[in-house]
C-alpha cells in the first residue's frame, strides 16, 4: 500500500471527505491540502501557508478534523 492509499484510507475511517487528488497532493475540506513527500510523511497546507509536517496520521486526520 502507497503513502497516498494510506491516507485516502484513513481520511475515510475519519470521514473527512476528498474534494480532490491530483497526484500526490489530497485536497479537503476547508481549504487544506495535505501533499505526500515519502513513505511516512505529510505536509499539510491551509491556504497555501504549510501548517505542520506530520509523520503520523492519526495527528494529521485529527488536526484537520477538529480545525475544519
Amino acid at each position: 500500500m502507497t503513502a497516498v492509499e494510506r491516507l485516502l484510507e484513513m481520511m475515510q475511517k475519519y470521514n473527512l471527505p476528498v474534494l480532490s487528488q491530483a497526484g500526490i497532493e489530497i485536497h479537503t475540506q476547508s481549504g487544506y491540502v495535505i501533499e505526500v513527500e515519502g513513505s511516512a510523511l505529510y505536509k499539510l497546507i491551509h491556504l497555501g501557508d504549510v501548517v505542520a509536517p506530520f509523520d503520523d496520521l492519526d495527528e494529521l486526520c485529527g488536526f484537520i478534523k477538529t480545525y475544519s
